[in-house]
């Protein structure tokens, strides 16, 4: 078809953006956009046009904050096992350039508004078992515990975290593989024994390619710790040199939307497949 000025262009016809920045030579491809759907996909295609971070590093990391703030009140069952919606994921791309950060706070402000309460369940500097277990202890003589076993760990350099389980003494490695398995947690010392027995643990971490493949050993590939570790690569997406709009999602309804089902998730229960699903 040929248009000339005096023509209309089809209805359908959008403008190219020309944000886009093209993907690097080898480059995984992009998922289906069927990854995008419902209110999550409608949540990452708001705010992607107002963003330099790539919309699978919003969603990814959506999906394990939401999972992290649901709590133990949902489940899928197998046999069983109950499986809990906490999920350890890893954005890997390069530093500053990848946006990962940038990805990280849309979804940070998205979760503070949606359940206030999750804000002190957030935290940093994973580098033990004893640690972790510390932060979602049961109450224990006059020691109260935490009442709110949810923990959502976020890890800006996740490099450090490999590198402190690959140590011969550490406890973190197998820690983090009980805490996936929604296992009781428990390290018993002489001094301070501690136990978790229902916690909920996610975690969320940032690592470039390089690091990954440095401090990545074959006692981590074989053990059964990065087999719980969905690896994300991410990459700058757009070029915004002024930045978007700083609140993509206001006045859209869709963060009420995301808090109305966020507390009906956190009382669910068993969830079961529909057939399609099936």
């Amino acid at each position: 078809m040929t248009l000339s000025l005096l023509d209309q262009p089809p209805e359908d016809c959008e403008p190219a953006d020309t944000t886009l920045l093209p993907p690097p030579a080898g480059w995984p491809a992009p998922p289906a956009p069927a990854v995008y759907h419902e209110l999550v996909g409608a949540i990452v295609k708001t705010i992607s046009p107002h963003t330099e971070a790539d919309p699978v590093a919003i969603l990814t990391q959506l999906l394990v904050a939401f999972g992290a703030a649901v709590g133990r009140g949902a489940f899928f069952t197998v046999e069983a096992t109950r499986h809990h919606p906490n999920e350890f994921m890893l954005l890997c791309g390069d530093s500053s350039k990848a946006r990962k950060g940038s990805s990280w706070d849309h979804v940070r402000r998205l979760l503070a508004a949606v359940d206030p309460s999750i804000g002190q369940r957030i935290l940093t500097g994973l580098s033990s078992g004893e640690g972790l277990i510390w932060a979602v202890r049961d109450p224990t003589g006059q020691d109260p515990g935490i009442s709110d076993q949810r923990l959502l760990i976020i890890e800006p350099e996740f490099a450090s975290v490999l590198k402190a389980a690959s140590r011969e003494i550490s406890t973190l490695s197998p820690t983090l593989r009980s805490a996936w398995d929604g296992r009781p947690l428990a390290i018993l010392t002489r001094t301070s024994p501690a136990r978790a027995t229902h916690a909920h643990v996610a975690v969320i971490g940032h690592i470039t390619q390089h690091e990954l493949r440095r401090h990545t050993s074959h006692v981590e590939l074989t053990n059964g710790y990065l087999n719980r570790v969905l690896i994300i690569a991410c990459r700058r997406q757009r070029l915004l040199p002024e930045g978007g709009h700083h609140d993509p999602l206001h006045n859209t309804g869709l963060t009420r939307l995301l808090a109305a089902t966020l507390k009906h998730a956190q009382t669910a229960g068993d969830i079961r497949l529909d057939p399609d699903a099936r």
